[in-house]
């Protein structure tokens, strides 16, 4: 079950990331905002992204409007722990698109980030 989670996870991470890319291929933001989110943070932030994300997919709630409702609230506290408004997210998300090196490289930390949080801690052995 963990196993099948977790590859759902990644599958949703990288299909974020193809979406994410796609405005870039369009217009690219070149400018560094001044509230840019460094990467190991937004990592972290993305991280909990996905995890809320899927924690609502898994509520099977029927209506959209419900969904979103949830997801929004998971989100707001999100953003509450990592202390970011929702614009400097947004600016740093749209910058990070149009530099496909740099998102790859959060993307990579997002994965090995949900890769631990699914792995089952170890018990430990007695002798």
């Amino acid at each position: 079950m963990r196993w099948h989670l977790m590859k759902q996870t990644i599958w949703m991470a990288l299909a974020m990331l193809g979406i994410g890319l796609l405005p870039s291929c369009q217009s690219a933001e070149d400018k560094r905002p001044e509230n840019l989110i460094p990467e190991d943070r937004m990592a972290n932030i993305l991280t909990e992204v996905h995890m809320a994300e899927s924690r609502v997919s898994r509520l099977g709630l029927r209506s959209i409007d419900s969904s979103n409702l949830a997801y929004k609230h998971l989100e707001n506290q999100i953003f509450k722990k990592f202390k970011v408004d929702t614009a400097a997210y947004s600016k740093s998300y749209t910058y990070y698109s149009s530099h496909p090196s740099e998102m790859e490289a959060i993307y990579k930390q997002v994965v090995d980030n949900l890769k631990k949080k699914t792995e089952a801690p170890k018990k430990p052995t007695r002798s």
